[in-house]
């Protein structure tokens, strides 16, 4: 495997995973344990198979950086169960740096994206008070309110697009 092979790899994957995890985030609300436990094994085994113990250590402190992030936040009630898991996943692909900058800019995205929802409700004559804490799932919310659930961005979109952003910066660092 060359150079350029091994290095966009991970990150083909995650594009796959990411893209995968957005369609049904945003379809569902929920981030499927399949998903993000097989991604999180099959980037173990990618990273192990081809570094070895290096690979494996590797992989393990990207989900220790991605899942012990997402963990804190979750502990003081931000964000849900299946964010943790798909940030761990994500780690393992990417690594700790990697992870760690996915992280600050899926934040960066979220805020643009619930600014961008703001002033689109206040073009369209909408108050603030429909921006509040995203329930943790769509059973969560009475039935009446279900319609409110559009106002939430699930966090797979900016973690996708974060992703997304990185791994443009590593196609343009390898090809250089």
């Amino acid at each position: 495997m060359g150079i350029l092979d091994q290095a966009l790899l991970p990150f083909i994957g995650i594009a796959v995973l990411m893209t995968i995890a957005v369609v049904i985030d945003v379809k569902t609300r929920r981030i499927p344990n399949w998903l993000t436990v097989s991604a999180f094994v099959a980037g173990l085994l990618f990273h192990t198979i081809t570094n070895g113990w290096e690979g494996l250590g590797f992989a393990l402190g990207g989900f220790g950086v991605g899942f012990g992030i997402l963990l804190v936040l979750w502990l003081i009630g931000g964000g849900g169960g299946g964010d943790v898991k798909l940030m761990g996943a994500v780690g393992a692909w990417v690594g700790p740096l990697c992870t760690l900058f996915i992280f600050l800019g899926s934040t960066f995205f979220a805020v643009i994206c619930v600014v961008v929802l703001m002033v689109r409700n206040r073009l369209k004559g909408r108050q603030d008070e429909d921006f509040k804490p995203a329930p943790a799932t769509v059973a969560d919310v009475p039935s009446n309110s279900r319609t409110a659930l559009k106002q939430y961005i699930p966090y797979a979109v900016p973690v996708a697009m974060a992703s997304w952003t990185v791994f443009l910066f590593q196609l343009i660092k390898v090809n250089n």
